[in-house]
């Protein structure tokens, strides 16, 4: 366990490394193939730690109330350090020159690796932090991000069952700004929709936030935002349309 963890924690070493070397401007600068290789010793670790448990933590994760009992379930290794690096290299991500790509590809594999792992608190800022990430990758990586937040992120979050009498989470209270950030940084309707529906299933009142959106948010988001609105209002309700001539019906209002 002390090799495990001591190996743990000098790959976090690592990654700050990389970090502090973007951030300075250290010549020469870390690719992001460099990265990659890093990040996908932690995704390979954790996802290996999964294995050895015979408990069912991805099931506990959609219920807050028993997150005491998953977190008791893990061996003990610095996975607020790994989050907190990996934050920071969300931060730097638009200083790397080369292997974008493949590096945003990898950070969104160990980020949906590691959210088992982290404490409640940290685990409600994900997908913002998730979202804040289109700002920065390439086109290609857009549909892995909106997979990851939709499929991977969002569940465990703004769908987690809450406690009684437990005030507004940080999850649900970021909802606008993902939704402003996705409908400003990808034309893609579909991504749109993908990503609107996900809230629907999960969030009862997300008309709410679509109109925050709308009398709050960007000039590009706005648009998306307001045709989404019109075409799900009054119902919200993603089962009871055909979603044939989304792309085209969406487009046409962006671009008006």
């Amino acid at each position: 366990m002390g090799t495990r963890a001591a190996a743990f924690t000098a790959k976090i070493r690592n990654l700050t490394d990389y970090h502090l070397r973007l951030l300075h401007g250290v010549v020469p600068p870390p690719s992001g193939i460099d990265i990659a290789n890093t990040l996908k010793y932690f995704s390979q670790t954790l996802l290996g730690l999964l294995r050895d448990i015979q408990a069912r933590p991805l099931d506990m994760l959609h219920h807050r109330a028993q997150d005491s009992e998953r977190l008791a379930l893990f061996p003990n290794l610095d996975y607020l350090g790994l989050h907190q690096a990996l934050v920071a290299l969300v931060d730097v991500m638009p200083l790397i020159q080369s292997g974008t790509q493949g590096f945003g590809q990898a950070l969104l594999n160990t980020l949906a690796c590691l959210v088992v792992f982290l404490e409640r608190q940290v685990i409600d800022t994900l997908p913002y932090l998730i979202a804040s990430m289109m700002t920065a990758v390439p086109e290609p990586l857009h549909q892995q991000l909106i997979t990851t937040l939709c499929y991977y992120i969002l569940p465990v979050t703004v769908g987690a069952a809450v406690e009684e009498g437990e005030e507004e989470n940080y999850a649900t209270a970021s909802v606008p700004a993902v939704l402003m950030m996705v409908f400003q940084y990808t034309d893609n309707s579909a991504y749109h929709c993908e990503l609107l529906e996900s809230l629907m299933a999960l969030k009862p009142d997300i008309v709410k936030d679509l109109l925050c959106v709308i009398a709050f948010g960007t000039p590009s988001s706005r648009p998306p935002a307001a045709n989404l609105l019109f075409y799900y209002w009054p119902s919200l309700n993603p089962t009871l349309y055909d979603r044939r001539g989304i792309h085209i019906k969406f487009s046409a209002g962006h671009n008006s």
